[in-house]
């Protein structure tokens, strides 16, 4: 069963198409991305995925869950069990130490704690900068902050938004190494970005223009990534 069935989804502004019939499905452990220029519409179709929007029309089903007729509470359940969120911009509370933003997210899921939230930290080498604020950390570790919080409830999708936008070349590096490591253990990826050297890492590139896909591009073999018995994430963070 695909993890995401994305099937003729449309969203309009009044007469403007945001998004135009777009199709397309997402295997377990396979990493996708959408790629396209400012306005391209990639922005908007990820916020559709992550139940953050509602397509105006077409259905979008999330680990088999139709999810367009859902309430709004039910809605929130989903993207809180099914789907980690790594943004561009962070959104780490500042008041909060690395290790509490990672926890912030267990509160909603389950009860806080401690020491997975702490192994989460660990996973993507932040161990030792669990008990510094937000504003004590370089960007580059306040995205590995953003990525421990996105895998703390083991969501069947990660989401991620232009995760290296706003870092330099060497915490891009890193960041882009840390996406790689989860993708080789099995972890499903949606990745946005306007980077084409960003976006050729993922097994498959959807380009969008004005709202409609004008080109996908699967560079291996689809039997390579389409069986979910090949890659299975690990519980462990």
């Amino acid at each position: 069963m695909s993890i995401l069935e994305i099937s003729g989804i449309s969203k309009t502004y009044g007469s403007l198409y945001a998004l135009q019939d777009i199709s397309f499905a997402v295997e377990p452990g396979e990493w996708v991305s959408i790629m396209g220029s400012s306005g391209s519409g990639k922005s908007t179709m990820l916020n559709m995925i992550g139940l953050m929007d509602k397509p105006t029309s077409g259905e979008i089903r999330i680990d088999g869950i139709v999810t367009s007729t859902l309430s709004p509470r039910k809605l929130t359940e989903i993207r809180r069990d099914k789907i980690g969120l790594v943004f561009q911009q962070f959104h780490l509370i500042p008041h909060l130490t690395a290790l509490e933003n990672v926890m912030v997210a267990q509160y909603y899921h389950s009860m806080p704690d401690e020491k997975e939230a702490l192994a989460a930290l660990a996973r993507v080498g932040l161990e030792g900068r669990a008990k510094h604020l937000p504003r004590q950390l370089s960007g580059g570790e306040q995205q590995r902050v953003c990525i421990a919080r996105a895998l703390i409830n083991y969501p069947a999708l990660i989401l991620a938004d232009e995760p290296t936008g706003n870092l330099d070349e060497a915490n891009e590096g890193i960041v882009l190494e840390l996406f790689q490591e989860l993708h080789r253990e099995g972890h499903t990826i949606i990745m946005v970005t306007h980077a084409p050297e960003v976006g050729e890492l993922a097994e498959r590139q959807i380009r969008l223009e004005h709202g409609v896909i004008k080109e996908i591009r699967t560079p291996l073999p689809a039997a390579e990534y389409a069986n979910p018995g090949i890659r299975q994430p690990q519980r462990s963070i």
